[in-house]
């Protein structure tokens, strides 16, 4: 009954407490090529032409559960639809804005206040702020008093700070100040580009499952540690570690964790010191991105069988022994894994330090999922390969490269020469790769036909080069017959449809972006 007072109450609402927010729609109206005056006419004449409009006449807790799909600015859109429709959208419980869409920060500031208090607590459900550092610029600090007023304790289930930059804002800005408290209803929390203000730990998050954290600087590493375990039931955490970043030993322990994200920073000055332990007993997932600065990686504990994804450049050092170690320590933490993915610019490294000391050997894994070059040098294959005596399932992601130190030839492993003893346990292998002329491609493939005793499956991925190459007439027909006479019980050549965006000519490598 008292929900059903105060929506009736919101008619009565004072004008000039909502001055702001009409701001944000009259755009809304400007779109739609009608004035202010224009639409209150026909709200208060409107006439519905083919039947009768069953939307409008909808409860309106109802009617806010539809605009709830919608964000908040589209939300007030729907205020020029009629009389009925004018102050639906102020109790949306969801609340989402960008800032680009008012005059400066101080504007929107003033608008997630009046929001806020025209709700009151206990309310809101979803709270999504981006902040836009390329238009405005200044200082974002701006947000911290009205980021505070949000309602944490009760009912907020999804809580997301997100900021945007052009090419030189990052380096001028600051991030924004945020302070968590007590979420007992809390399941999503994303922040970007926040400065966290309390050590965190009296926090509680009883019902968080997902935690995403790019460039949020951390007051000391017991903070993060005290932000993970405040999650009792935490499956999903992804940290993208900021250039700011002051803590040194991360610490990732959490009972419910199933899938990791850790994306390493690009730093002018690498901490040495800096060291990961995972201790995750439930753990399915790991990703490793970027740029690889730790002294130490450990992990401890994880599910039995868990899949990882190895995407790292790893630092130039002065010593390089010790760089080494420091990679095989780092290595040796999947000798146990069943699933693996590996970048080229990892296996770029991998191939550069193997003459140095011998890959370990990885005797459970089963799967193996690899980015190599076309033209790289006929010894990494065997060598990755070697390195997995068990293997079953392998896939192939080749791409072309110009300038690199492991370029053997034009040709490169086209001409890999693999003994049986290698393949001896493979069971299906899959090619994604670029067409070629020289049909490099098709040579790799049928290198793992001819040597493969126990090969059942191969599938071949092509999708057309941007300058149009083709292969010669009767490469793929020739290599059909192969198949048959090598007895494989599954062969596919399946054409790749182009993406809206070709790889340029030259293509390497696109680092990751943001998760």
């Amino acid at each position: 009954m008292r929900g059903r007072r105060l929506l009736g109450s919101k008619s009565k609402i004072n004008r000039k407490e909502v001055a702001s927010m009409e701001k944000l729609f009259n755009k809304s109206q400007k779109r739609l090529g009608v004035s202010s005056s224009s639409v209150r006419e026909e709200e208060e004449e409107r006439v519905v032409i083919r039947g009768e409009d069953m939307i409008s006449s909808l409860p309106e807790p109802l009617l806010c559960d539809i605009l709830s799909f919608l964000t908040t600015e589209q939300a007030v859109q729907t205020s020029v639809l009629s009389s009925r429709w004018r102050h639906v959208w102020r109790w949306v419980p969801r609340l989402e804005l960008d800032s680009s869409d008012f005059t400066d920060n101080q504007a929107c500031g003033y608008f997630i206040d009046k929001f806020l208090a025209f709700q009151g607590k206990n309310y809101l459900r979803e709270f999504k702020l981006t902040i836009d550092h390329d238009i405005f610029g200044g200082d974002s600090s701006l947000y911290e008093l009205c980021l505070s007023k949000v309602d944490m304790r009760r009912k907020l289930e999804r809580f997301q700070v997100e900021s945007t930059f052009g090419p030189v804002s990052f380096d001028d800005d600051f991030p924004t100040p945020l302070t968590l408290s007590v979420c007992e209803a809390l399941v999503c929390l994303k922040l970007h580009y926040v400065r966290l203000n309390d050590d965190l730990k009296s926090l509680s998050l009883p019902c968080l499952k997902i935690m995403f954290l790019e460039d949020v600087v951390m007051p000391c590493d017991a903070a993060a540690e005290a932000l993970i375990s405040s999650s009792p039931v935490l499956e999903v955490l992804k940290i993208s570690r900021s250039r700011d970043d002051v803590v040194v030993a991360l610490r990732v322990c959490s009972a419910s964790l199933k899938s990791f994200t850790l994306k390493g920073a690009e730093v002018l000055c690498p901490r040495g010191n800096y060291s990961v332990l995972i201790d995750a007993p439930k753990l399915e997932y790991l990703s490793l991105m970027d740029y690889y600065h730790f002294r130490s990686f450990e992990i401890i504990n994880a599910a039995e069988s868990f899949k990882v994804d190895i995407d790292v450049e790893f630092a130039e050092k002065n010593n390089f022994m010790l760089e080494l170690i420091i990679f095989y320590t780092f290595i040796n933490n999947f000798s146990g894994v069943k699933d693996i993915t590996m970048s080229w610019r990892t296996l770029q490294f991998i191939y550069e330090i193997h003459r140095m000391r011998t890959l370990p050997k990885f005797h459970d894994l089963t799967r193996l999922r690899a980015t190599v070059c076309l033209n790289a040098s006929p010894e990494l294959l065997p060598m990755l390969l070697e390195s997995c005596p068990n293997l079953k399932h392998l896939t192939l992601v080749t791409i072309l490269a110009l300038n690199f130190s492991v370029m053997a030839s034009i040709t490169g492993l086209s001409t890999v020469m693999l003994h049986p003893c290698l393949l001896s346990s493979l069971e299906s292998v899959e090619i994604q790769s670029p067409v070629t002329e020289e049909a490099n491609e098709l040579d790799l493939a049928r290198c793992f036909m001819c040597n493969s005793t126990t090969l059942k499956k191969l599938v071949i991925r092509l999708h057309q080069s941007s300058i149009g190459e083709k292969h010669k007439p009767c490469v793929l027909e020739q290599l059909v017959e192969d198949s048959r006479r090598y007895g494989l019980s599954q062969f596919e050549v399946l054409p790749v449809v182009p993406t809206l965006n070709p790889l340029p000519e030259g293509y390497v490598y696109v680092k990751s972006s943001r998760f």
